[in-house]
């Protein structure tokens, strides 16, 4: 073997390993330059190869096939020689992309169908050794196909240039153009028929190692940016942190403050009327129905001081539910009946249940659900101080990606504007006079703690729908 050929075959090993590194690195960085590189070394090292052979071929006939394979690695190589320079050059035209890969792609089907060179018409070849060997001809396709390659690698050129403002650019800059300028001689050897030794293959490891030192480069600044960042992010993180922690404490604050003045509201008055009861039981002229009226004062302040005080209770206690199987059709009834006979005061209304069997069964914790339940009846009770409907109904739905259990309770109520509606589950806001504010939100807190969530439907004067949904299987959130 000769050595033009020995030469030849060691740049086709050398494209074939700059090839798999940077497909290999394509694969993890998804980054397009560095598929376009990978093909453009594998197509150079496959021309290489294809000279290689040529050049140690005994005659015209043998010389075809690698001349074949040659020129089917130079089309192929200019079309991602275009998409990679275009890539690092930030001047990407999709548009001259394709087009040259269509002229690349009929270029190598041209050598695929043997139509790029005529072995009739031999020509003198130089193997940098002593002895010239007979090769064949570019046909008129080869030559025409080969100058319109020209074009668009002339335009990426030209697109490099424009932004070769960085050294590494540059340096891209100029291995391009000489690549380019050695294509273009080597074509109108071809055409002149000088008989002069073709440069392409020879300086093949050129453009491969020249463009491996620029990626090799931006790649370095690329993960050196990347360490920057990551360092700044983690700073950031931790003012983020800090600054997290201190919106913490002052929304704690803001809730004792808001908690303080619910409490001392909520319960002054009921203490300034069980004041002015007991005054009024000490008088010693006061008759018998007086003394029971301002008894059944006491018994109702004193109650809704006790409601207040487990509200408040359940509000803040952390809700930590125990799974079982719980009979939701039995739960509902059973929170209705309670519900209803703490509003025994209120005018007729009239309870419709419409609970389906088959869904009967849910996972939850029973005495927290039970509580939920009982907070949306009384609140539709005390909806409708005229007197009303109540229709409670269940059905399947889902929770997320979870089979669940929707229960509707529909009141015929004065219902809510947006506003009310939009603030409807924050804790301590109630349209009530003697209402905490906290039944829904304590009912939005269950929810979310089985897994599942709270839906309302309300206009005004049109009536309200809270839906209260579970899952049926056992949810793993943590407790809230």
């Amino acid at each position: 073997m000769s050595y033009a050929a020995a030469s030849l075959i060691a740049m086709a090993g050398v494209g074939g390993y700059v090839a798999i590194y940077y497909g290999a690195l394509y694969a993890l960085r998804r980054q397009r330059e560095y598929l376009a590189f990978a093909g453009f070394s594998g197509s150079l090292a496959l021309s290489s190869a294809g000279s290689a052979f040529t050049t140690v071929a005994p005659s015209v006939a043998d010389a075809v096939p690698a001349q074949q394979l040659q020129f089917i690695g130079l089309f192929v190589a200019s079309g991602f020689f275009v998409d990679f320079v275009l890539h690092i050059a930030e001047s990407v035209d999709r548009r001259v992309i394709r087009g040259t890969y269509a002229l690349a792609g009929i270029g190598a089907g041209a050598g695929i169908a043997g139509l790029l060179f005529d072995p009739a018409y031999a020509e003198a070849g130089y193997d940098f050794g002593t002895e010239e060997r007979a090769i064949a001809a570019l046909s008129p396709l080869g030559v025409a196909l080969t100058a319109l390659l020209l074009v668009p690698t002339t335009f990426a050129l030209i697109a490099l240039f424009r932004r070769a403002r960085e050294r590494e650019l540059r340096a891209a800059a100029l291995v391009s153009a000489l690549s380019v300028l050695v294509g273009a001689y080597d074509l109108v050897e071809h055409v002149l028929d000088l008989r002069t030794f073709h440069l392409a293959a020879h300086i093949a490891l050129l453009p491969v190692l020249g463009f491996s030192y620029i990626l090799i480069g931006r790649f370095t600044r690329v993960d050196a940016q990347l360490a920057d960042r990551t360092l700044a992010l983690a700073k950031s993180y931790d003012h983020l942190r800090l600054a997290q922690e201190e919106l913490v404490k002052t929304e704690q604050l803001a809730a004792v403050g808001e908690l303080s003045a619910v409490i001392a509201h909520e319960v002054r008055n009921p203490l300034a009327i069980i004041k002015n009861a007991v005054g009024g039981l000490r008088r010693r002229e006061l008759a018998a129905d007086d003394a029971d009226t301002l008894l059944g004062i006491l018994d109702e302040e004193t109650d809704r001081l006790n409601r207040l005080v487990n509200d408040l209770l359940a509000y803040a206690r952390p809700i930590a539910p125990e799974p079982g199987h719980v009979d939701l059709r039995t739960l509902v009834m059973h929170a209705v009946e309670l519900a209803a006979g703490g509003n025994q005061g209120l005018p007729h209304i009239e309870i419709e249940l419409d609970l389906e069997r088959e869904v009967d069964l849910v996972a939850g914790d029973e005495a927290l659900l039970r509580h939920a339940l009982i907070n949306i009846v009384d609140n539709a009770l005390q909806a409708m101080p005229e007197g009303g409907a109540l229709k409670i109904t269940c059905r399947n739905t889902d929770a997320g990606s979870r089979a669940a259990v929707a229960v509707d309770f529909h009141d015929t109520g004065e219902g809510m504007d947006t506003l009310v509606r939009s603030k409807a589950r924050d804790p301590f806001f109630t349209t009530r006079q003697t209402g905490t504010g906290l039944g829904l939100a304590i009912v939005d807190r269950v929810a979310r703690a089985h897994g599942g969530r709270v839906e309302i439907e309300s206009r005004h004067g049109q009536g309200s729908t809270v839906s209260f949904i579970v899952p049926r299987d056992h949810a793993t959130m943590p407790p809230s």
